[in-house]
This record gives structure tokens, C-alpha cells and sequence, in this order.
């Protein structure tokens, strides 16, 4: 049969079932003239449609038989890619069921991009009952047109006389699956929903059953839109008799046994109701995660039917796991009446529509009573009121109104009594704790501290509030969260603690996740991570539940989640749950808000930790304005951002330009807090890092000591904070040539790690690597090559080689090799690290240009003096090029450039470069200190070369003499200045 006789067929055919059964002859002898084979085949198709039982067993064989054939032989009639189905282009299959396949197409006939869902029976399927059934589905789509509905966009017969429909092409996920991965809170998931309803609803209206309603079916977009699909098995209400319901048969049909109701399963008639039930299975599984029934292993039909006529599905509050997406409270009561009304039994006693269903679940989101009603002893006293509505009704209302009225009345005068009460608890309790700031009520008649007044009160907690637990819990959170806010987070935490065991309530209660929010906080800032993370974790499940999984305050629980996983080194976990609190805290408040800002400021941390420079500074700015705008300029979260703001610009290596932002922070912190403060000591830390980097050692050092005293006063000797001073101090003594201290610094930073079972936090790495520096100075070669492969090899297991760190410690690696004497090994790490810090973007500018010398003075050792030349001439050109100079990198590189220019007998080039090195590194300047010498060395080989043996010699020997004093007799920095004093020939 060729295209356009099927096409012809198919377009009678449509015509036809629309059309009473009385008029379809008078209607046939229009449409087909004498052409009787064409009426025939026409009378067969709606033979087929007409007669369900012959319809249904007839799809049923074909399906198992092509099946079957399928699994034998396979496909032997396969679309493939790029086929063409009318003006439509085959890209991929979507998926196939018993009947037919559906491909995704795109348009290909030129006159406009559009992409569809594209449904055609499978060869072997295209007996009259399956054709007419495919018709049938897609006269029914033509019928819904709802921004909820898949809707159809074309249809038509294919090349080969099989008929197909184009249907929107939807993109996104199964409800179930949505609704987990987003982690929908209780509301959420009812306006889901509530607007599969309106789609359901709409199509009954145009007298379409749907029959296979399931979750499956139901598909929500990335912008949360639901789409209801595959009316396959939908049945046209109505037609030649007008009556709202079809028949059914037990025998053969394509259903899902989960979501059928008692009467598709017995063969009974179907209605509305049967999408009402569905809708009630679906419902019941989006809020417990489970289904009505337990069927087991593939039971049978019979064993379903018998299961659900002996057996109602138990309420969802009895089915709700602790694991689930709702707790057995939330559902327990009115949703529980409301799912259970739609899973009636008998369909007369389910919702009458499904709009019915839907005024219910909003007037359970509205608070307002539901229409539905439990079926025990007030159900069966509804029916007699019902019955004898005028009768009762007098009666009851002259009693109702005098109870109503009694009821009111009582109930305030106990809520008054008991806020009277409440209010003298409360009023005593703070009297006696201020008390004690009375002189003539402390000891000696001493005044006391806001600490000591705080003590009192956490001392009164029992005495005085031992009947009222509840108020008890408040006040034990609220001082709980004044000794964090001091800094005392050994108190803090015992409050809490103290709070949570008066709180008699529910674990899922919602004031109970706040305290537990406030616990967490303070555990994470006395560094007990893990305590901490399980009891965010908590607060964050409890707050999803009762708030919704978007809420402010779910923001405030994903940031501190967040920020434990910083403190401990997860940054890829840190990240996208930082990411994701701030952009919640933006959709629910309007800027300038502490919540937002505190986000941009702790994703600002984050960045400044992954060294994502630009991002942070942007970050911390904003959150730096709008701290101002709310606070003004005395206020700690504005020391705190300016705390990093200071830390970006030393980053970028504007270290003068950081020194303003910290000096005020420092001064805001010294005049808002004690002196024996955590957030004070963190200040005093970034200061003395400024100063340090500024050269300005004897202003550093003391600053960097008083934090250090008060961290461990505070936060014990095994803290995160303890161990990144330590580190600091390690990192300051090696830049003032105290290589022993430096050392000594660093080994007990990576003792901290070590005590807190976390050798290998991205910190631990830092202080290890620093300590391969600091050995690598004094001359212990083989301790500082064994630390830094170590170093390596655990960047290298937690990135695999995609972050900069990388690259920096081969290039680390590659100096120890090349000051021992191993360049040829030294050159091709510097290779490796090259190639891969080109996929691994990041590396400050600064490092890239020092490990450019490096790299130039091994190439230069092996021998390889053009690519030494070429890339000290990089390193040069970087170096010259940033703003501000670092004259000390600087010079490296005119150091390295003048031994190029000697190894390749270009004396004045040599000698040019090492005076740039000299003015860069005067002998009067004391930061320069031993690297003086390092350049007058290269000087004094420079007049070697001119033959200038006199001033050669005395500058080679001022230049070993002060090595030897700083570094030692043997170190591998003083060997090459006493070779080169001796090949001096003789005086």
C-alpha cells in the first residue's frame, strides 16, 4: 500500500470516529464513492476501534510476538540515524516499548528548527486492531492542547505506509526522580502535583480518560514545569452513546498493576475515577517514597485484584521511613485522609472529580479545612447529620454557639495566666543574673566582666528554671550563643547541649534544628568537624521538611556545610554547596542582607583557599559594601571582609596595598573585642603575614607570637588555626634566613595535621612542602626531596593533576634535583610540570616566572643553552611586566641571565645583567641579606671573564665568606663561589 492511500485512509479514518455510528454510512458514501475497497478497509479500521475485546487481545499477540521476535532474531527492520519520516530527520532512539518506538527528529524540511518526540509502530505491529489503536492515540492528542500536555505537533503515514505523530519533545526527569534530586520539601511537591491535576482535569473535560497514569509518565522540566505523556491506552469518553464511562476487560490489557484501580483489574467499567485513583497511588508515592501495596515478586492480575479488594492501603504516615522525603507527622491527619479518599475501593466513594482531589490539597496548604473526611464513627455521624439536616441543626445551635463561646473564653484566660507567668519567670531570672554586675553583690566588692555575669546566669539555669524546661531551653541557647559569639566555644557548646536536653519535643521539630544549627557552628569554630557536619546535616534535613528544600534558612544550613567542608580541604565539596546557599539566600531576600553577604564572604574564603583570585576579590568586595551599607564602618563583619580583602591584594601581590585594609580591620577588632579573642588572634595573623612579605620581620614576628599564645589559650594546641600559624611563623623565618626556627616551625604545623588524622589536608601539604624548602636551605637534601615527593604524590591522588599545586611542586621537586647535582632529572620535571600547568590554569604569575629560572638554570647545567636563554628571556619579560616589581624575583632572574650570558662567552652581556642583580640587591639594605652575596658572586665571575682578576677575587671571597656565615661551609649555595675562587689563577 503506498504513502497517499494510507494517508487517505488515515484521514477518513479521523473523520470517522468523530462521527455517530448512525451517520458514518450516509458519511462513507461521501468519503470513498465507489471505490469499495477503500470503504473496506476504512469499515475495518473502525470495526477494530469499535470492538474492544478483539481490539485489546489483538495488540496483546502482536506485542508478544514481535517481542519475542525481537529477542530472537533482533530488530531486522532498525530505523537508524539520519532516516527521514516525512519532513521529519531521525537523531536517536528515545525509546520502545510492545507497539511502537519513539525517536527523537528534528525538523528537516527547511521550514523551521523544531525538535519532536517521534512515534511510529514497529514492523510486525501493523495489524488492523494496532493501527487503529495508534490512530485512535493520535486523534486523542489532537484533542489536548495544555501547556501541561505534551502536545502534538504532526502526524502523517511514512514512506513505507506505517503511520507516526510527531509529539513535543520534552527534556527533563520522572517525577520521582525530580522530586528526590532536587530534594523537594512538603509544599513543594503538592504544586507539583496540583498541576498534574490541572493537566488530568483539562483532559477530562474533553472526555479523556487517561488509564495509565503513573509517575513515569509524568516528566518535569529544568524549570520545573510538568508534562504528562503516552495517552496510548486513553479512552475517548462519550462517542455514539454519551456515556462518561467505558468497559473494560480483565483478559490482556496494557496497564501498570502498581497504578491500576480495583475496577481496570476486574474488568469493571472505567471513569474518571479510575484517573482519580491513579492520581492517589502517584500522590501516595511522592510522599512517602513508597507504594500503596506491597505486591511482592511479579504477581499476577488475579493476585493483584485479590490483594486490593481484601486490603486498603495503609495511611502514608504509617509508610513513612526516617529516611523518607516527609516524616510520618507532617502526613499524619489531613493529607493521610485526603490520599486515602482517592484510593477508595469502590470508585462511588473516591473524589467525584479530580478538581475535587486538587481544592482539598489546596485548602490543606491554605490551612483551611479539607472536604474529605476519615471514615469511622464522625464519618458515619456525618451521614445521620446529612439525613436529619434540619432537625439537628436547630438543636445543635443554641448549644454550639454557648460552647463556643465557653471554649473561647477559657482558652484565653489560661493563655493569659500562662504568658503572666512566663513573663515573671523571665523577668526574675535576668534580675538575678544582672545582679551580680552590682559591686556590692560581687566579692570584695570587685566589679565584674560581662563573662562573669554570663557565668552567673548559666549557674541559675537549674535553680531557678528546674520546673520550666522550655524556658530553660531558650535561655540555655541563647547564652549558648553569647559565649560563641566570645569566643568561648568549650561553654557554648555545653549550653547547647544543655538546651537541646531540655527540649521536650519531636526530633523533627523545627525550633529544635535551630539549636542544633547554633551547636554545629560553634563545634566547627572549636574545630570538632565531625560533630559538627553530622549535626548541620541534621538541622539541614529537619529545615527541608518543614521550610521547603529553597528556604533562607536551608541556604544558611548548605553555607555552613559548606564551610566545614572548607576547613577540612574538600573544596570540590565546598563549592557547589556554597554556590548553591548563595543562591538561595538571593531568590528569598532582597540585597543588602547579613545572610548574602556572609555567603559571598565565606565563598570568598573558599576561592582565596583555591587560589581563584579574581573571583574572591569580586566576592569579598560586594559582601564588603553591603556589610557597610547595613552596619556602617564599626562593625565585625566588616573587619572580617576587610580581613580579606587584604588577603586578595597580598595574593596578587599588592602586599603594600593590603597593609590599610588590615591595619583597619585590626583596629575594629582591638576596639569590639576582649583582647584574648579567636577572631582578634586571625586578624593579628593576616596583619603579620603583610609584614612579613614587606620584609618588616621584627614587626611580624610579635604580632604572629600574641596569636599564636592566644590560639592555644583558646582553641588547645591541636586546632586548624594553631597549625596555619605555625606554618606562617615557618614561612617567616625562612624568608629571614633563620632556616633551623623555620624548620622547627613547620614540623610542629604538620604535627597539628597529624594529631588531627589529617596528614594529607591540602594545609598539612602546605606546611610539608614549606618544610622541603626550609631543609632544602639549610643543606639537608635528601629529607627535603623525600618531603616534597610525598608532597606530590598526594596532590597528585586528590586531583589528579588538575589544579595548580600540581605543576608548583614538580617544579619544587625539579630544584632539589638540580642543587644536588641532578639536572638531567631536574630538566624533565620541569617538563612535565610545563605541559601540565597548561591544563591546570591557576599558578600566580609570580611562581610561573621563579620556576621559569629554575627551569633556564638546569637547561643551563645539561648543557642546553639556547632553551636556557629562551626561558629566562620569558621569566624577564613577566617579571618586568607586573605591577608592582618583585625585585627579589627579579633578581633571581638577572642572576640566572648573567651565568647564561658567561656560559656562552658573552662577557658584557654577563656583567650587565649581574650589576641589574647587584642595584636590585644592595649591600646596605638588610632584607636582602645573603642574596647580596649571591649576586656579587656572579659579579665577581663576570670580572674573572675580563680578566679583571684582582677585583674578581676580593668580591668572590666577600661573597663566600658571608655564604659560609649564613649557610654553612658545604652548603651546595657556597660550593660554585669557591670553585670559582679557585680556577682564579695564581697571584
Amino acid at each position: 500500500m503506498d504513502m497517499q492511500r494510507w494517508q487517505r485512509i488515515g484521514a477518513i479514518f479521523d473523520e470517522m470516529v468523530e462521527t455517530p455510528a448512525e451517520a458514518r454510512a450516509t458519511l462513507l458514501d461521501q468519503r470513498c464513492g465507489t471505490d469499495a475497497k477503500l470503504r473496506g478497509e476504512v469499515e475495518a479500521l473502525l470495526a477494530a476501534d469499535d470492538v474492544a475485546d478483539r481490539f485489546d487481545r489483538g495488540v496483546n499477540s502482536a506485542r508478544n510476538s514481535v517481542v519475542a521476535d525481537w529477542a530472537e532474531n533482533g530488530d531486522v527492520h532498525a530505523l537508524r540515524n539520519g532516516d527521514r519520516i516525512g519532513p521529519w530527520r531521525l537523531i536517536e532512539e528515545l525509546g520502545r516499548g510492545g507497539m511502537g518506538v519513539v525517536w527523537l527528529a528534528e525538523r528537516a524540511d527547511g521550514q523551521f528548527e523544531q525538535r519532536a518526540a517521534l512515534k511510529l509502530i514497529k514492523r510486525g505491529m501493523d495489524s488492523e486492531a494496532v493501527q487503529a489503536r495508534f490512530l485512535r492515540e493520535r486523534q486523542i492528542l489532537a484533542h489536548l492542547e495544555h501547556p501541561r500536555i505534551a502536545r502534538l505537533l504532526d502526524g502523517g503515514i511514512a514512506a513505507d505506509g506505517l503511520p507516526y505523530f510527531a509529539m513535543e519533545y520534552v527534556k527533563g526527569l520522572p517525577l520521582l526522580r525530580y522530586a528526590a534530586g532536587h530534594e523537594l520539601g512538603l509544599h513543594e511537591r503538592i504544586a507539583l502535583f496540583l498541576d498534574i491535576c490541572s493537566a488530568v482535569q483539562f483532559a477530562h473535560r474533553q472526555l479523556v480518560v487517561h488509564l495509565d497514569l503513573k509517575p513515569s509518565n509524568v516528566l518535569i522540566t529544568t524549570d520545573g514545569t510538568v508534562k504528562l505523556l503516552d495517552f496510548g491506552i486513553a479512552k475517548l469518553l462519550g462517542g455514539e452513546t454519551g456515556s462518561a464511562i467505558q468497559t473494560g476487560d480483565f483478559r490482556d490489557r496494557p496497564l501498570t498493576p502498581a497504578y491500576a484501580s480495583p475496577e481496570q483489574l476486574s474488568g469493571a467499567p472505567v471513569s474518571t475515577a479510575t484517573d482519580v485513583y491513579a492520581l492517589g497511588a502517584i500522590l501516595y508515592e511522592l510522599l512517602t517514597a513508597r507504594r500503596p501495596h506491597d505486591l511482592g515478586d511479579t504477581p499476577t492480575l488475579e493476585e493483584i485484584r485479590r490483594l486490593l479488594e481484601s486490603t486498603a492501603p495503609p495511611p502514608p504516615s504509617k509508610r513513612a521511613a526516617v529516611d523518607g522525603p516527609m516524616s510520618a507527622r507532617r502526613l499524619r491527619g489531613d493529607l493521610d485522609t485526603i490520599v486515602l479518599t482517592a484510593l477508595k475501593r469502590e470508585p462511588e466513594r473516591r473524589y467525584p472529580t479530580v478538581n475535587a482531589l486538587a481544592e482539598d490539597l489546596r485548602s490543606y496548604l491554605d490551612g483551611q479545612p479539607i472536604a474529605a473526611r476519615r471514615d469511622n464513627v464522625v464519618y458515619r455521624s456525618g451521614k445521620f447529620l446529612r439525613r436529619h439536616r434540619l432537625g439537628v441543626a436547630l438543636a445543635s445551635l443554641a448549644l454550639l454557639g454557648l460552647f463556643a463561646t465557653t471554649v473561647v473564653a477559657l482558652w484565653e484566660a489560661g493563655r493569659a495566666r500562662e504568658q503572666a507567668r512566663q513573663a515573671e519567670t523571665v523577668t526574675g531570672f535576668l534580675i538575678d543574673t544582672f545582679r551580680v554586675a552590682d559591686p556590692k553583690g560581687a566579692p570584695g566588692g570587685a566589679k565584674l566582666s560581662a563573662v562573669d555575669v554570663l557565668d552567673a546566669g548559666a549557674q541559675r539555669l537549674d535553680a531557678q528554671l528546674a520546673g520550666q524546661p522550655e524556658l530553660g531551653s531558650r535561655f540555655a541557647a541563647v547564652l549558648g550563643a553569647i559565649y560563641q559569639e566570645l569566643g568561648q566555644y568549650d561553654r557554648a557548646i555545653a549550653l547547647l547541649d544543655r538546651s537541646l536536653a531540655l527540649k521536650h519535643t519531636a526530633p523533627d521539630d523545627p525550633a529544635r534544628a535551630d539549636i542544633l544549627t547554633q551547636l554545629a557552628r560553634a563545634q566547627y569554630e572549636k574545630g570538632d568537624y565531625a560533630a559538627a557536619e553530622k549535626n548541620a546535616g541534621i538541622a539541614l534535613t529537619t529545615h527541608r521538611a518543614s521550610t521547603g528544600a529553597s528556604s533562607a534558612i536551608v541556604a544558611r544550613d548548605l553555607a555552613l556545610q559548606g564551610e566545614i567542608a572548607r576547613r577540612q580541604g574538600d573544596f570540590r565539596k565546598a563549592e557547589p554547596l556554597l554556590q548553591q546557599a548563595l543562591a538561595m539566600s538571593r531568590t528569598n531576600l532582597k540585597a543588602p542582607d547579613a545572610q548574602i553577604a556572609a555567603d559571598l564572604n565565606e565563598l570568598a574564603a573558599l576561592y582565596n583557599d583555591m587560589h581563584r583570585l579574581d573571583e574572591g576579590t569580586a566576592s569579598t568586595e560586594e559582601a564588603l559594601a553591603m556589610f557597610r551599607t547595613l552596619y556602617g564602618e564599626n562593625h565585625l563583619d566588616v573587619a572580617e571582609n576587610l580581613i580579606n580583602l587584604g588577603s586578595f591584594r597580598m595574593q596578587t601581590g599588592h602586599v603594600a596595598e593590603a597593609l590599610p585594609p588590615l591595619e583597619e580591620a585590626t583596629a575594629i577588632y582591638r576596639r569590639l573585642l576582649p583582647p584574648d579573642h579567636p577572631l582578634l588572634a586571625n586578624a593579628l595573623v593576616v596583619h603579620a603575614n603583610a609584614l612579613d612579605r614587606l620584609n618588616r620581620y621584627q614587626e611580624a614576628e610579635p604580632l604572629y607570637l600574641d596569636a599564636l599564645a592566644t590560639q592555644r589559650r583558646l582553641l588547645g594546641d591541636h586546632h586548624p588555626d594553631v597549625a596555619a600559624t605555625l606554618n606562617n611563623l615557618c614561612v617567616m623565618y625562612r624568608h629571614s634566613d633563620e632556616f633551623v626556627r623555620s624548620a622547627d616551625y613547620c614540623r610542629q604545623a604538620s604535627a597539628v595535621w597529624v594529631a588531627l588524622d589529617k596528614p594529607e589536608h591540602p594545609f598539612a601539604l602546605a606546611s610539608k612542602s614549606n618544610l622541603s624548602v626550609a631543609l632544602r636551605e639549610s643543606g639537608d637534601l635528601v629529607e627535603s626531596e623525600r618531603l616534597i615527593r610525598q608532597v606530590l604524590d598526594a596532590r597528585l591522588r586528590q586531583s589528579g593533576a588538575k589544579t595548580f599545586l600540581v605543576p608548583y611542586t614538580m617544579d619544587q621537586l625539579a630544584v632539589v634535583l638540580h642543587v644536588s647535582g641532578r639536572s638531567v632529572e631536574a630538566v624533565a620535571q620541569h617538563q612535565r610540570a610545563q605541559a601540565l600547568r597548561k591544563n591546570a590554569p591557576g599558578t600566580p604569575p609570580l611562581e610561573v616566572a621563579a620556576a621559569q629560572v629554575d627551569f633556564a638554570l638546569s637547561e643551563l647545567d645539561v648543557g642546553d643553552l639556547p632553551a636556557a636563554n629562551e626561558q629566562v628571556g620569558i621569566a624577564l619579560n613577566a617579571l618586568n611586566a607586573m605591577k608592582p616589581v618583585n625585585s627579589e624575583r627579579l633578581a633571581d632572574a638577572w642572576v640566572a641571565e648573567a651565568r647564561i650570558a658567561l656560559a656562552q662567552h658573552d662577557t658584557e652581556a654577563g656583567c650587565t645583567a649581574a650589576k641589574k642583580a647587584l642595584e636590585l640587591r644592595p649591600p646596605d639594605d638588610p632584607k636582602t641579606g645573603w642574596r647580596h652575596s649571591e649576586a656579587l658572586a656572579v659579579h665577581g665571575e663576570c670580572l674573572a671573564a675580563r680578566k679583571e682578576f684582582t677585583s674578581a677575587r676580593n668580591e668572590l671571597r666577600s661573597a663566600l665568606a658571608d655564604l659560609q656565615r649564613v649557610r654553612g661551609i658545604d652548603h651546595w649555595r657556597t660550593r660554585p663561589v669557591r670553585q670559582a675562587l679557585l680556577a682564579l689563577p695564581a697571584t
